[in-house]
């Protein structure tokens, strides 16, 4: 942590002494505001974090606020503690939802960085967050086994009911703004395959379209199975 355009490195600002210090240079909204959960280590930092979640920023979109929410993907397939994960997970989206004009969400890897899952595999500006943003009144900027759509593009998809006829979502819940929050299959582990096919069928009408690129395989990066892609 340090003040805009200095070195002035506070490495633990853990502790209440350096609240003064951390008030006195606020002076402006801040780009991002994490806050991690996990253990101390010895040297009192935040070791590996169970839960990571931070607001962010764009500020070529002052209108708009980025929630993310940041957990290790091991926490949704492990047999043993997976639907304990899975719950909290629901009761922390469906709160978030019910109190904030929410127009959008999705679940995808972190290394997309804020991307969709299909927006990463999109050329130029098709694939840019900061662009399509803006447009959630009339396009997805991808989908997920968890997600929101706005009020708008529900209409587009026939409405709620439509939605639950297409057979491609487990949950579809309204929310008070008019937005629907859309659960693919009953836990995240099944979500392959056919399963991610049959979402994408359903709301391929209103994604955001662009002209495919194929990425090279990397090391301990997860396969493209949350996606349909083109042959």
């Amino acid at each position: 942590m340090a003040p805009r355009d200095t070195f002035d490195v506070r490495y633990n600002p853990y502790v209440p002494e350096v609240f003064p210090w951390l008030m006195r240079f606020i002076d402006d909204r801040p780009e991002s505001v994490s806050v991690k959960s996990g253990k101390f280590t010895d040297g009192g930092e935040i070791g590996d974090s169970d839960v990571w979640i931070s607001a962010t920023f764009d500020e070529n979109l002052p209108e708009y606020v980025k929630l993310v929410i940041y957990m290790d993907e091991t926490e949704l397939l492990e047999p043993e503690k997976s639907q304990e994960t899975q719950d909290r997970l629901l009761r922390s989206v469906r709160w978030v939802c019910d109190r904030y004009n929410v127009v959008y969400g999705h679940l995808s890897y972190h290394h997309a960085c804020e991307m969709t899952e299909r927006e990463r595999f999109l050329r130029g500006e098709a694939g840019d967050p900061t662009l399509n943003t803006p447009r959630w009144r009339s396009e997805l900027r991808g989908y997920s086994w968890l997600m929101v759509i706005s009020a708008d593009v529900a209409v587009r998809l026939g409405g709620a009911d439509s939605l639950r006829d297409s057979q491609a979502f487990h949950s579809v819940i309204a929310l008070p703004n008019g937005s629907l929050l859309l659960q693919a299959t009953p836990t995240f582990r099944e979500y392959r395959g056919p399963a991610v096919e049959n979402v994408y069928r359903a709301v391929r009408d209103v994604l955001v379209t662009g002209e495919f690129r194929a990425l090279s395989p990397m090391p301990g990066v997860p396969p493209a199975h949350m996606v349909v892609l083109p042959d």
